[in-house]
């Protein structure tokens, strides 16, 4: 059957398909953290947000080399997903320092409180960005291997 007849689906290139995952998922991070960063409370944690979506964006700079380089851009997603993630939980279980009249629990609370839904929704996108690169990373590692060598007989 011709794969090209109409009503047929032209199967994605492996490498071009890893691109537009990663692409797509740098693009959803730095989305989700833009729109954190202006619908939160200015100040401090405004600016933590929109640093987080600078730094999304530069997940995605491999790419703009080619797009065989989407193991090494979901390498990076990857890597920084993880570790925006642990910022958030840091972000939701620390205290607030600026409490001075209240106890470390209530300001605790507080700051949870005021923030969580936001930082949840937000730790959901970067946990999907690492299932994502994730994938990625496993699509682009049987393609770098390649065909079979054939075998040495001594």
């Amino acid at each position: 059957m011709d794969p090209h007849a109409p009503g047929r689906s032209v199967p994605l290139p492996a490498v071009r398909l890893s691109s537009c995952i990663v692409a797509t998922a740098v693009a959803v991070s730095a989305g989700a953290h833009s729109v954190a960063a202006a619908a939160g409370p200015a100040g401090a944690m405004g600016w933590w947000m929109a640093a987080m979506a600078a730094v999304c964006l530069t997940c995605g700079a491999p790419l703009v080399v080619g797009r065989r380089c989407a193991g090494k851009a979901a390498g990076h997603l990857l890597a920084t997903t993880g570790a925006m993630v642990l910022i958030h939980v840091v972000l939701l279980t620390v205290p607030n320092p600026g409490a001075h009249h209240v106890t470390v629990a209530a300001a605790g609370a507080a700051v949870s409180m005021a923030h969580a839904p936001a930082m949840l929704a937000v730790m959901g996108v970067e946990l999907l960005c690492m299932m994502a690169a994730s994938a990625v990373l496993r699509l682009s590692r049987h393609n770098a291997a390649g065909p079979a060598l054939p075998a040495v007989v001594p």
